[in-house]
């Protein structure tokens, strides 16, 4: 029986048929990722040497687990190498983090990251970079991951193929103050929270499914942008909310021009930040084609939250697990519905310990 759920869920998004999939719960296009099989052990949390992450993926095909907590302090970028597993729920309490440089799956396939907190911030003198890079990779996805401080994005997935993010924190961009870019697709964005950037929440020219999301004081929210190409999206139950930096509450859906085709349905706008959750529906979506029902089969199935309850869910569990103090502050600015917020050019401002990384 799990397999013919298996076969069947494959078979409506159009993915290719594999034996599994990358986790028990993973969902959408990158659910294809194969990870790594052969187990490696991170005993310490310097940044290189024996035993530590950097060392981890230097080699193709790990399945990596933790025996350490807290941040790994980068010296320089840590690429991942193709066919990698990081599974970040292995850590200890309070689990484990990188900071201060990107971490780049660029040209890779096979990628899946859980539970680990990638936050760039200003400590990284490269301005080009992002938190997390994966361009011109394949077959990647991210969950319950925590990614904060980005400077040229928070995620930069230029080119990528078959990804998902789902059950993750983007937030708080600094530099560019973007979300996330992503070209090429298909990609499956599944209840993440998007807190505090300008724009790109995301940026996504490419085949999409944008599904129990919750979006809070952008300036602009989910964008393709008007030289994005022929895309078709999948746009449901998604929850945006306007915050003190929200200058037009109208462009929760942003240069959505008629090139693109469009399934909108169960979104709310909640624009009058009141302090009380209580948006109204908000499925109009520029000058795209309107379709009639969503343009992959599967969307439909993974749409098992109103907004409302969305809003709920993802505040409770989005983001990489124990929570610490960052993420603890971004939920608590979108619970204020409207009241706090702010997009910050320095990770500093925040006020938290660490120069704003929090401690683990």
């Amino acid at each position: 029986m799990a397999y013919l759920q298996t076969l069947v869920s494959f078979l409506a998004l159009g993915l290719p048929l594999v034996s599994a999939l990358a986790f028990p719960g993973a969902v959408g296009f990158g659910s294809v990722a194969t990870g790594g099989t052969t187990p490696f052990v991170v005993t310490s949390i310097a940044d290189s040497g024996t035993g530590t992450l950097r060392d981890a993926v230097s080699v193709s095909g790990r399945n990596i687990t933790f025996a350490v907590s807290g941040y790994i302090v980068l010296a320089s970028p840590l690429s991942l190498s193709s066919s990698t597993t990081i599974n970040g729920q292995t850590a200890p309490a309070p689990g484990i983090g990188v900071m201060a440089r990107e971490v780049s799956a660029s040209g890779k396939t096979n990628i899946i990251i859980r539970n680990l907190r990638m936050r760039q911030g200003n400590m990284d003198t490269d301005t080009g970079k992002s938190a997390f890079n994966m361009g011109t990779a394949s077959n990647v996805i991210l969950d319950h991951c925590s990614i904060e401080y980005g400077v040229f994005d928070g995620i930069d997935a230029v080119g990528t193929v078959n990804v998902t993010v789902s059950n993750s924190i983007i937030a708080l961009p600094i530099g560019q103050q973007f979300g996330a870019h992503l070209e090429t697709g298909p990609a499956t964005w599944y209840r993440n929270l998007w807190v505090s950037a300008h724009n790109r929440q995301p940026l996504t020219k490419a085949n999409s499914q944008y599904i129990n999301n919750v979006v809070y004081n952008y300036q602009a929210a989910y964008t393709v942008a008007n030289t994005g190409g022929l895309f078709s999206h999948d746009i449901l139950n998604n929850y945006f909310i306007a915050g003190p930096s929200t200058t037009s509450a109208g462009d929760d859906y942003f240069q959505m021009n008629a090139n693109q085709k469009v399934f909108a349905s169960g979104n709310f706008l909640d624009s009058n930040k009141d302090g009380v959750l209580n948006g109204a529906a908000a499925n109009t979506v520029g000058s795209a084609v309107v379709l009639t029902a969503p343009w992959n089969s599967g969307s439909t199935g993974l749409a098992t939250l109103t907004a409302a309850a969305a809003y709920t869910s993802v505040l409770a569990n989005a983001g990489a697990s124990p929570r610490d103090s960052v993420d603890a502050f971004v939920v608590s600015t979108v619970q204020s519905l409207g009241k706090t917020g702010t997009i910050f050019t320095n990770q500093a401002s925040t006020g938290l310990a660490n120069n704003g990384y929090g401690t683990l």
